[in-house]
């Protein structure tokens, strides 16, 4: 479990840093959600290892997932703030995710 989880950590940043870059270039929208998936295979890599997290830790996950995809389906539809306010949020769940995954691996959820 132990290589699971670093793996999992270290690419932790990969997608924080994809999600901040997707906020301002169609590209980086690729590349986060891109990084979302592999970050979600590993993620089933530490669970199927024995690693136990949070409730909150998929579904923030999830969050933001989905408003990153969201975003990125409204952009290639119309310009404006909605989409870029998607992707923020979407930026803020995958931060908040990585919190909420730091917190479990410390024992305080």
């Amino acid at each position: 479990m132990h290589a699971a989880l670093t793996l999992h950590y270290i690419w932790a940043f990969v997608v924080i840093l994809a999600a901040i870059w997707a906020i301002w270039q169609p590209l980086g929208r690729r590349v986060a959600l891109w990084a979302l998936l592999v970050q979600f295979v590993l993620g089933l890599w530490v669970m199927a290892t024995g690693g136990r997290v949070s409730w909150l830790h998929p579904a923030l996950w999830l969050a933001a997932a989905l408003l990153i995809q969201g975003g990125a389906i409204m952009a290639k539809r119309n310009a404006g703030p909605v989409p870029t306010l998607l992707i923020a949020l979407g930026a803020a769940c995958a931060a908040l995710t990585f919190h909420v995954g730091q917190v479990s691996v410390a024992g305080g959820a």
